[in-house]
This record gives C-alpha cells, structure tokens and sequence, in this order.
C-alpha cells in the first residue's frame, strides 16, 4: 500500500505548529522524498521513517523552505552510518551551490562515507527514479527574479509522478494556477498544490474544467491558515465534483497498492 504523509505544510515564512514545505512518497519498496523543508528529519522519525531510509530527494526549486532541511537529513544519515548512495535530483543552477553548503557544514561528498548523485531535472524530459517516472514541468514561481537580474537561472518545477496504475502531480510553487495545465492534459489521480501566492478563487476557477477526482491543499498563506473552513467551503461551492483536502502537518494520504 502506497501513501504520501504531508510533514510540512507551511507558506514561505515560519507559521506555529507547521513545518516547511515537505512530503514523503512512502511506497512497498521505496521512500522518496519531495522537497526538504525543515525539520523534515525530526518529523520523519516521529512519523516511522528513519532519514536514512530515503531513497531520493526531489527539490522543486531553492527557496530555503524548501531546501533547508536537507543538511540535518544527510548529517544524520551519515551519523547512523549509511552507506547507500542518495540521489538528489533539483534544478541544475543549485547542484554546485548545495555543494559549496554541504563542504561549509562538514557534511559534503569529501567528509561522508556515502556518495551523493546529484541530477538535475533539465537533463532529460523524464526521469526514472526508485520505479517512478517522474516528468518536471516549469513553473513561473521565480520569473520576477529571472527579469530583475537579467540571468538564466531561477528555475521552479513541478512534477508529475507516475506509479503503475497511479498517477499525480506536485506542484511545487507556482507563479500562476495556469503553471499546472501541461501536468494536467492526461487527468491525474490527485493534485497537491500550493495555494500561497494567488487566491484560491484563481486556483479554483482554472482547475474547475479538469474535473479532478482529488485535490490536496498545502503551502497555504497565513490567511487562508487563519480560515481553512472558508478554503473547504469555497472548494465545495467552486468544485463540486471534486474532493479536496486542506492538508495538515503529519496527514497521511493512502494512494491504493501502487
């Protein structure tokens, strides 16, 4: 049985009783986990998972509430003595950066016992990883950085993961709701999408014509987290066909024996 437990939820800016951005892909053979926004460590270990057992990590983009949890991870998989490879797939602009962080804490390639494969999403169109074929897309989440330092970097992905019989989308963060629609031509069993950066009307207008089956609410802004009631009601009246979710830390979401 196959399931994804939500570890952080929160907007880009420290909010009580939610963690960053984080989510575990917890499946018969493999756990894969998206984005590493901290304590990502802790809350795996309170939720039955050892850091160590990760497979993969996949960073949508380098926002630190995104990434900042991924040193802890790899200090204490290196602490309890793993061996493993780990595979970190994230835009190619951050391998070396994420590098240059890891040498500054002790815990890069040269002080660990165990390599780390660092892959960047633009080198191919899909990627195979721990049986998941997994296709990032380009959000404009960052495209105000891009035009401000006239520089090509700043990349944001969402993804689209594929298990078998099962298919949903991440969406990392977005600039726009429209961000989603290459990720959303072949119907996936679930959406997780942020709703931090637009207003949930906007989201819930441009994915009305998709008649999603399920729809799985995170990174919501301090308003919303302030009336999450309003967020359901607003998603019953505006999607009515659809079952959304307003996620909380820690919520386990069964996927079905993918």
């Amino acid at each position: 049985m196959a399931e994804i437990v939500f570890l952080g939820s929160a907007p880009g800016y420290p909010t009580p009783y939610r963690n960053h951005s984080s989510f575990l892909l917890w499946t018969a053979n493999h756990k894969v986990l998206i984005d590493a926004g901290e304590p990502c460590s802790r809350t795996l270990l309170e939720l039955g998972c050892h850091p160590a057992e990760i497979d993969a990590v996949l960073i949508t983009h380098g926002h630190s509430d995104h990434t900042a949890g991924l040193p802890m991870l790899i200090q204490t998989s290196w602490i309890v003595g793993r061996k493993e490879p780990l595979i970190i797939y994230s835009p190619r602009e951050l391998i070396e950066p994420l590098i240059n962080w890891l040498d500054a804490c002790y815990i890069g390639p040269a002080f660990i016992p165990f390599e780390l494969e660092f892959r960047p999403w633009e080198h191919a169109a899909a990627h195979e990883v721990c049986g998941l074929k997994i296709t990032p897309f380009p959000t404009t989440h960052l495209q105000s950085l891009r035009k401000k330092f006239a520089e090509d970097r700043f990349h944001a992905f969402g993804l689209e993961i594929r298990m078998q019989d099962y298919h949903f989308v991440a969406s990392g963060d977005l600039g726009v709701p429209i961000d989603l629609k290459p990720a959303l031509a072949q119907t996936p069993n679930l959406l997780i999408t942020e709703v931090a950066h637009f207003p949930p009307e906007e989201l819930f207008a441009f994915l009305r014509p998709f008649r999603l089956p399920r729809v799985a609410v995170t990174h919501a802004s301090a308003e919303i987290l302030e009336q999450p009631h309003s967020l359901i009601a607003l998603a019953e009246k505006m999607l009515p066909e659809t079952d959304v979710l307003f996620v909380e830390d820690r919520v386990r979401l069964p996927l079905g024996r993918c």
